[in-house]
């Protein structure tokens, strides 16, 4: 089974990721430091809580990274959902993607988010809040999206 992996990243989750592992790995030195100067119950406590803060740091980077889209022969699926991820190439009658470009300063994130609004044959409707999407996430999604379903059935609103 021929698999092909589009990473869904936005610039703001890289940048907010980061500089959450730089403040975590921040902290493991000054818990260092303090367990050289002082040896006693609290500076021992702290290293152990940064020790599980930087275990958890790894686990969210990495699961941040791992989310996206996986296309195989007959489906694609959402690896960033829990259920309702995987969806048929022959389901589909209808797929459309929204992706708010105008400016503003009254919007907020959610309002930013990329939306796939996927009609399947049998009329139910699913929508897929990949969030804060590039444009060139967007396109790629759209171009090998294009191999599978015909170009008729993929439509683009901004």
């Amino acid at each position: 089974m021929k698999k092909k992996f589009i990473r869904i990243l936005s610039p703001i989750t890289i940048a907010v990721i980061a500089f959450l592992d730089c403040a975590v790995i921040g902290f493991a030195v000054f818990a260092v430091k303090k367990i050289i100067e002082v040896q006693n119950l609290a500076s021992v406590f702290f290293a152990v809580v940064e020790i599980l803060a930087i275990i958890t740091g790894a686990l969210v980077t990495k699961e941040i990274f791992n989310n996206g889209i996986l296309f195989y022969d007959d489906e694609f699926e959402f690896t960033g959902l829990d259920e309702n991820n995987i969806f048929a190439y022959s389901d589909i009658a209808e797929l459309e993607t929204y992706r708010d470009t105008k400016a503003s300063l009254t919007k907020n994130f959610v309002d930013r988010h990329t939306l796939i609004i996927i009609t399947l044959t049998n009329g139910k409707v699913a929508t897929v809040d990949i969030g804060l999407a590039t444009k060139k996430s967007v396109a790629k999604f759209q171009k090998e999206l294009e191999k599978h379903i015909s170009k008729d059935k993929i439509k683009t609103n901004k």
